[in-house]
């Protein structure tokens, strides 16, 4: 059971058996499966059809329905929300880097997830300069280099769940907010004066991962999925 004061945080490992993909392919709808084809990666497509097909057997489980019953839609900037026709005051997101999935559910509070594999060697600093605020590079470049990498995913994350959480897009710039990489909850508030939880996670080893939900005092409980 979801409650209203509870954020749950489902990781699933995206690499699944034949079999588990092909039950999870079955619940999918015909513009999923059309869009799972156009991958021309083999490992992105069984990604995509995994991340769909746990997060329909996940609302399934929310909505007591099953899997390829769940209708979604979309938002203007891609946002995917329950149809109206659930009835259902549950909001989702969901975010998969190699391999590993996260997907955090809510009642009536937009959220936003994001995770991403940790890349050595990545140029971290460089790319913050061009797309964090100054205080962010700021503190990255006062970390020794071998810390500046996972610090930088840390912000990355935060940042990409809140931008999601809010579902406009590129409307708002990465730079135009700042997170504290070093905190792992804090508060942010956006331009109306709303305020977010940001959450950072440890969705696996060598993964960064963070969610957004709008408004305080969430319960976080994490969850592992195991279907495959």
């Amino acid at each position: 059971m979801l409650l209203d004061n509870e954020l749950h945080v489902w990781r699933a490992r995206l690499d699944l058996s034949p079999a588990a993909r092909e039950r999870l392919q079955s619940t999918l709808n015909s513009d999923e499966k059309e869009r799972a084809e156009r991958f021309l990666i083999p490992e992105a497509c069984e990604h995509f059809v995994a991340a769909r097909g746990v997060l329909r057997e996940l609302l399934g489980a929310y909505l007591k329905v099953q899997a390829e019953r769940v209708a979604l839609t979309f938002g203007p900037e891609g946002k995917p929300s329950l149809s109206s026709e659930h009835n259902s005051r549950i909001r989702f997101n969901v975010s998969h880097s190699h391999g590993m999935g996260l997907f955090v559910f809510a009642n009536n509070h937009e959220i936003g997830a994001d995770i991403e594999y940790v890349k050595n060697d990545f140029r971290g600093l460089e790319i913050a300069s061009h797309f964090f605020s100054q205080r962010e590079v700021a503190a990255l470049a006062k970390l020794p280099p071998n810390a500046i990498d996972q610090a930088f995913f840390g912000c990355w994350t935060k940042k990409e769940a809140y931008v999601k959480a809010h579902g406009q897009g590129l409307s708002i710039p990465l730079g135009s907010f700042t997170v504290d990489f070093t905190e792992s909850t804090q508060v942010l508030e956006d331009r109306t004066g709303a305020r977010w939880s940001c959450y950072a996670l440890e969705a696996a080893p060598g993964f960064a991962g963070a969610v957004v939900a709008e408004g305080e005092n969430w319960r976080v409980k994490c969850l592992d999925w195991s279907g495959s």
